[in-house]
């Protein structure tokens, strides 16, 4: 029998019935806790990853934006992308509804993508020390080991 350490699952539930949804990543952390597994976890669904994940990693055009515990970034999103993703992200309760931020500009081409930020041309802040250095994002200590990520 395998015993993976890691399994990568790719959307795995953005098809699925809200129901069914729900019964999968359940199923999903109960393995995690049995068999001590760590899951890379690919979803475009916040909530989703709210859930489930404990680390986040946030990518713009194939590169890092963002990278952290799930409680910083979604409390206090660093990067504008990021900032823009959670305001966007849909809220049943109407008093903790972010304030929308509205993107401007093209989504630059993922085969050609602008030096420095590739999200420079569409964030809030277009200044030049954006467009010459790309953010590297920190790392965050592991909880258990306290060693960076």
């Amino acid at each position: 029998m395998l015993h993976p350490a890691v399994v990568v699952a790719d959307e795995p539930v953005s098809a699925l019935d809200v129901s069914i949804r729900a019964k999968v990543l359940n199923l999903m952390m109960d393995l995690r806790d049995e068999f001590v597994l760590a899951f890379l976890f690919i979803s475009h669904d916040l909530g989703v990853v709210r859930h489930i994940a404990d680390d986040v990693l946030v990518l713009y055009l194939g590169r890092t934006c963002e990278q952290g515990p799930k409680e910083r970034i979604f409390a206090k999103p660093l990067h504008p992308y990021t900032r823009a993703l959670l305001a966007a992200t849909p809220r049943a309760d109407p008093t903790h509804r972010g304030q929308r931020q509205v993107l401007h500009g093209e989504l630059p081409s993922p085969l050609d993508p602008p030096k420095g930020c590739a999200f420079h041309s569409r964030g809030p802040s277009t200044a030049a020390s954006s467009l010459a250095t790309m953010p590297r994002p920190s790392p965050e200590p592991f909880p258990e080991t306290g060693t960076p990520s």
